[in-house]
């Protein structure tokens, strides 16, 4: 019976879930291969104790490895988080004043254009009213 935590179905096929399957996998994996390699290779209690120690030092080191592997990870997410927040506030100010200045720039050829745009109906009024007389 599997856990419905750890794997779900997709097409028909069981698939481990997202989020902390890697871990899982490996956590699994490691059991698994562990035992499978002690309990198969012939050997004395003695000698099948140390390989199991040997093991699990083995084991317990590539956890922490991953561990720490992982906090760093994270660490690196945090701080490009940081850093492309600080950069967007930035581009974003600096967007705001550059619309700004592209305002004011415009400011007198807007109204120049306004300007002439009212002569141009003003002409052609006066050439509607010309035609009708």
């Amino acid at each position: 019976m599997l856990n419905e935590s750890y794997f779900e179905e997709k097409d028909g096929v069981i698939v481990m879930a997202s989020g902390r399957s890697l871990l899982t996998g490996l956590f699994v994996g490691g059991i698994i291969g562990g035992a499978a390699v002690l309990l198969t290779a012939p050997s004395s209690g003695k000698q099948l104790r140390e390989k199991m120690k040997t093991n699990y030092d083995s084991f317990e080191e590539t956890i922490k490895r991953l561990k720490s592997d992982g906090l760093a990870l994270k660490d690196q997410l945090i701080k490009a988080a940081k850093e492309s927040t600080d950069v967007i506030k930035d581009v974003g100010g600096e967007l705001q004043t550059s619309i700004k200045k592209w305002q004011e720039e415009i400011k007198p050829h807007q109204q120049d254009l306004q300007k002439e745009i009212a002569d141009i109906e003003e002409k052609i009024r006066q050439l509607e009213k010309t035609l009708q007389n």
